[in-house]
């Protein structure tokens, strides 16, 4: 059965409250909508894609530890452990509405997730846990503060040679692609969408000191192109 851990005074029957350490909204503005947050994304950003590019991407071994930070409904979890059911798999998101969804779809699955309910930027585990970091569609609903702290969170929380791997918005090449992320930068604010639309997404991911940043994947959805992206925690022998 799925584990899943709220703070004090929550309940996903209530809807959401802020998670400790950041600001909270639901992805899609209210909290009534979450239920309706599956089907939103599979329309608008090509979810199932985007999930299987993911999966695709990432060789998980057996008792490996993965944490989807940002991981809403669990769909990204769910896809992974039925591809390596003996890795041990952890997601948090400071929406206990959508992880309640995802606790549903975990035991209708028989899959044991342990689901927290916290802030990207605060994450509730000791440095050096995770071999592999998930995220997807976060980044663009945090303001570049808040981008500096969930990624350098995530760097604390990967063990060294622990991988990353994060899909969202990338910059814009042509005036199309521009008016089409338009929608998504009137939604969740310029000041949250600026960095991803100037590009420099890679660059806050090297500046929170994560190395060997590679592009893996471009998929071009109605709301313009997401991105792919894979980093490493430098290892002990590297460092050396």
């Amino acid at each position: 059965m799925p584990q899943v851990t709220l703070p004090t005074g929550s309940s996903p029957t209530r809807g959401p409250s802020p998670a400790p350490g950041g600001r909270f909204r639901p992805a899609l503005a209210f909290s009534t909508l979450t239920p309706w947050f599956d089907v939103v994304a599979r329309v608008a950003v090509r979810d199932n894609t985007l999930k299987a590019q993911l999966a695709d991407l990432l060789s998980l071994r057996p008792g490996q530890t993965v944490l989807d930070v940002g991981c809403g409904t669990g769909t990204l979890l769910l896809r992974l452990r039925a591809r390596q059911p003996q890795a041990r798999f952890f997601g948090v998101d400071a929406d206990p509405t959508a992880l309640a969804i995802a606790a549903r779809k975990a035991a209708a699955a028989g899959a044991p997730l342990t689901l927290t309910v916290a802030s990207a930027t605060c994450l509730p585990f000791a440095d050096a846990t995770f071999d592999t970091v998930t995220t997807s569609l976060l980044l663009h609903h945090l303001i570049t503060a808040e981008k500096r702290q969930a990624l350098a969170e995530i760097r604390r929380v990967l063990c060294p040679g622990g991988v990353l791997l994060a899909a969202d918005y990338d910059a814009p090449r042509t005036w199309l692609e521009r008016l089409a992320f338009l929608p998504v930068r009137l939604f969740d604010g310029f000041d949250a969408t600026e960095a991803n639309a100037q590009g420099e997404l890679p660059t806050l991911i090297q500046a929170a000191g994560l190395d060997d940043i590679q592009t893996c994947a471009e998929l071009p959805t109605a709301f313009g192109y997401i991105t792919i992206w894979r980093a490493q925690r430098a290892s002990a022998a590297t460092l050396l």
